[in-house]
């Protein structure tokens, strides 16, 4: 699980080669969970928080696992203009309770629950991702973790909209074609913390897993990248650029 983030730095820089930095490219919060195991409460790894883990998930071989949720702050909250990007990995470790679960990830604005990527409460299709405002997708999150990105487009008061794509672990999410679920008229600007995990409250309290976080202000930062054949017309593009230079 921990070699994705290396392919994922190699593989972005054979294809977007020049771009990033163009793009200033920055990761602002980051957190890969590559703690002992035992409790998350307490630990300070990771970019761009304010402070340490509390709450009571548990690290278990670099992944925090538990039927419950943790919480911690940022450094800098989120503007109110701009584009911020999200990645993390999540999921249960078996179908969770309809009508009696919810999870992943919740962004807080000074202390006040604003908005989940994951498994809402309440409503159906808890067996699959899905985002407040009736966002839901058709993959499954359960029988093991996939990877979730997210691109926030940020504006003032409840402006925001949130487009969400879902892939396998292990390799780069593909965000070339349209988002699997949109979330519009959302309150993020100024988001200050998150919470991760979350309950299941039957079906013996299924353990959801996170790991790999990643909040970036370019799709270049998170664990995504746009289809082989657009890469590869960005990088056609930069020669024909550089060739003209000279």
């Amino acid at each position: 699980m921990k070699q994705k983030n290396t392919r994922l730095a190699a593989l972005t820089c054979t294809a977007f080669v020049g771009t990033a930095a163009l793009s200033q490219a920055a990761v602002i919060i980051a957190d890969d969970f590559s703690y002992g195991n035992g409790g998350l409460s307490g630990q300070n790894g990771g970019t761009g928080f304010s402070g340490a883990w509390s709450g009571s998930m548990s690290v278990t071989s670099g992944i925090a696992i538990a039927n419950d949720n943790s919480s911690r702050s940022f450094s800098t909250a989120f503007p109110s203009t701009g584009t911020i990007w999200l990645s993390f990995d999540w999921g249960y470790a078996a179908d969770p309770t309809e009508g009696g679960s919810y999870g992943g990830l919740t962004f807080y604005v000074g202390g006040m629950e604003k908005f989940l990527v994951g498994n809402t409460w309440p409503g159906s299709g808890h067996d699959l991702w899905q985002m407040n405002g009736s966002a839901q997708t058709s993959e499954v999150n359960y029988g093991g973790m996939k990877t979730g990105v997210a691109k926030i487009t940020l504006g003032a008061g409840a402006t925001s909209t949130v487009e969400l794509w879902v892939g396998p672990t292990g390799s780069p999410v593909d965000v070339s074609g349209s988002a699997i679920a949109i979330s519009t008229g959302r309150e993020l600007a100024g988001a200050d913390s998150i919470r991760i995990g979350g309950a299941d409250f039957g079906n013996g309290g299924n353990n959801q897993s996170f790991d790999n976080l990643i909040i970036g202000t370019t799709m270049a930062d998170v664990d995504a990248v746009p289809e082989t054949s657009t890469a590869l017309l960005g990088g056609i593009g930069l020669l024909a650029l550089l060739r003209r230079r000279r």
